[in-house]
């Protein structure tokens, strides 16, 4: 099976990466330059293709089977203007299934965030992958537009069309200032981490976990032409931040302290955000 994937280099993209070609999956991915990095380390190489979104090559897609897209501006915490948002997350994302389209790939998967959510989250105890998307900051806005326009190309052009909405995924290679690796770093050196509250409430997923469930989707029999496929994707264990913090901070053999409420927390901050994962194949 041949995959053209895009976002190969950043966090979840490289640990998909990885598992696509130690599972034996022909891979072409795109990135940037020559000098675009994973994050980790890789055992096998895809065939690289050097360019942005918005300058796809249709014979780069020549003979694929399935269009993993990863690729997105502004993932938090790293900021950018709202132009950009648009550009990459919207008219990005809606070229590329397009293109799908016209050089007969057979399915498409696109990967979301929980925060597509927003305010909705404090209707449910547990969100389903069809509840309504009311997102609070533009980032998500932008991921919630995509998901809209991606979802009726593929019913047009009916397209196999996979959708995972992402809880909050941490493991290696993950930007040094998200908080699992800020929490790793200040463990590792023995220093106290000063956090906020700590009270809002989530499914925390290992970023290997996430990989597996993208990569299943690949193959999964259970997805149709022209009907979208949507869930959630966690690890089924909700906790608040302040339990994570800690859990994670007796497994790193921490010798510094955890400074809960050291920080203010975040204005418009949802503080229930777990995973109805209905759909999901738990291994």
């Amino acid at each position: 099976m041949k995959v053209f994937l895009t976002g190969g280099t950043g966090f979840i993209g490289c640990h998909v990466l990885r598992s696509l070609l130690n599972s034996g999956f022909t891979v072409r991915a795109l990135r940037r330059t020559s000098y675009s990095k994973t994050p980790i380390e890789l055992s096998l190489e895809p065939e690289w293709c050097e360019g942005s979104l918005d300058k796809i090559e249709p014979g780069w897609l020549r003979g694929v089977d399935v269009i993993i897209h990863l690729a997105a501006a502004g993932v938090t915490p790293k900021l950018c203007t709202w132009e950009e948002l648009i550009q990459v997350n919207i008219l990005g994302a809606s070229k590329l299934i397009q293109m799908a389209a016209e050089s007969r790939v057979k399915r498409f998967i696109a990967i979301g965030t929980s925060h597509e959510y927003g305010s909705s989250a404090e209707g449910y105890t547990k969100i389903p992958p069809n509840a309504p998307l009311k997102p609070i900051n533009t980032y998500s806005a932008s991921k919630a537009a995509a998901f809209h326009m991606m979802r009726s190309l593929a019913i047009e052009a009916k397209i196999e069309f996979f959708y995972g909405r992402i809880f909050t995924a941490y493991g290696e290679g993950q930007f040094a200032r998200n908080f699992w690796p800020s929490l790793r770093d200040a463990a590792l050196k023995g220093e106290d981490f000063p956090m906020t509250s700590g009270k809002q409430i989530t499914d925390f997923v290992p970023v290997e976990q996430v990989a597996s469930q993208i990569l299943h989707a690949c193959t999964r029999n259970d997805l149709k032409k022209g009907i979208p496929f949507v869930l959630n994707i966690g690890s089924g264990k909700a906790r608040s931040l302040l339990e994570f913090a800690e859990s994670e901070w007796i497994r790193l053999n921490a010798r510094g302290r955890l400074l809960p409420k050291s920080l203010p927390d975040r204005a418009n901050q949802v503080y229930r955000l777990v995973p109805d994962l209905q759909g999901l194949e738990m291994g």
